[in-house]
């Protein structure tokens, strides 16, 4: 579809002195089937806009809803000016749904907005904030443009929450909160902790309630490694992590080195229950290995719990050592 500006043609004295003549857009009309969402459903609502007929146009949406996809947009108004097409609300159903839709030129634009009916829930994307980087960490389903506070329940040790205190909530009724990466550790609290959050409902009541389980996380590095002396039958087995919080409790427990056929009992080398300076937790098992067996191959089971996390690996032991391996 296309539609040209008119053109007036004036020719004389052999100039042509054709013009084409600017028009004036039909500002855009924007109509949603419905304004009230349930929070517990999944609403398909419809969308008619209005404006000039032909012209080229694009859509937007914003919150706890979805448009279409791509293909399926009209990209233009049709001969009546008339262009259709519905969104459908997604979970967890709290953000106020803003549609837009414009001319491309971007001479008009119209908005208009759904919300899920229900009392304010404060609610976050996400739970977890990596050591290194930081995070940003959105809290939402509180009331458009209001005022709330957020505290964390106790003293955090691990991560700077930057913006704790009083804060304002944007149109969707979200605020941001910004946590800086770990640079160093000096007190070994807060790496779990709860934010205690203050805020209004629609009565104007005040509401606190605590959002639990918030993590400051750390990407653990795990190897294996063996090793046999060349001069004698002496044999280790070594599990080490690394790049750990200097600190931090390490559980081993179920770490077990199984021996076979003709070798003595396993003898615990070295067994840390956190990690030391250089960010780093070991244990080594060693046993006497003298004869490769037939059968009973030794096998290392590597069994650690740290930062909230189980892990079990279960290796065989190459006899005359030499193993290595990465796990992470």
């Amino acid at each position: 579809p296309f539609k040209a500006n008119p053109i007036i043609s004036v020719n004389t004295m052999g100039k042509d002195l054709s013009k084409e003549l600017p028009y004036k857009k039909i500002p855009i009309q924007l109509t949603l089937g419905k304004t009230k969402l349930n929070p517990k459903l999944i609403e398909i609502v419809s969308i008619l806009a209005r404006g000039t007929p032909y012209e080229k146009i694009k859509w937007s949406i914003d919150g706890d809803g979805r448009l279409p996809k791509e293909k399926l947009i009209p990209k233009y108004f049709d001969g009546k000016g008339i262009a259709l097409t519905k969104f459908e609300s997604i979970s967890p159903y709290m953000r106020p749904v803003i549609v837009s839709v414009e001319y491309e030129d971007g001479s008009g634009k119209a908005s208009k907005t759904a919300e899920f009916y229900g009392d304010a829930n404060p609610k976050v994307n996400q739970r977890y904030i990596p050591f290194k980087t930081g995070a940003t960490i959105e809290m939402y389903g509180f009331l458009p443009n209001s005022i709330v506070e957020v505290q964390p329940d106790q003293y955090l040790g691990y991560v700077d929450f930057v913006n704790k205190g009083v804060l304002q909530t944007n149109n969707k009724g979200s605020v941001f909160l910004n946590f800086k990466p770990v640079t160093s550790v000096t007190k070994h609290t807060g790496r779990i902790f709860n934010l205690k959050v203050k805020y209004k409902n629609k009565k104007g009541d005040n509401v606190e309630t605590i959002l639990e389980g918030f993590e400051v996380q750390k990407k653990i590095h795990a190897a294996f490694d063996s090793w046999k002396d060349p001069f004698s039958c002496y044999t280790t087995v070594t599990l080490t992590l690394y790049d750990g919080i200097p600190g931090e409790k390490v559980d081993f427990s179920g770490t077990s080195l199984s021996i076979g056929f003709g070798q003595t009992g396993p003898v615990i080398e070295r067994w840390d229950e956190a990690f030391n300076s250089s960010s780093v937790a070991k244990v080594i098992i060693s046993t006497t290995w003298c004869t490769k067996p037939l059968t009973d191959i030794p096998v290392f089971n590597m069994i650690f719990s740290t930062f909230g996390n189980v892990s079990a690996l279960r290796r065989e032991v190459t006899f005359g050592g030499g193993d290595h391996e990465i796990f992470y």
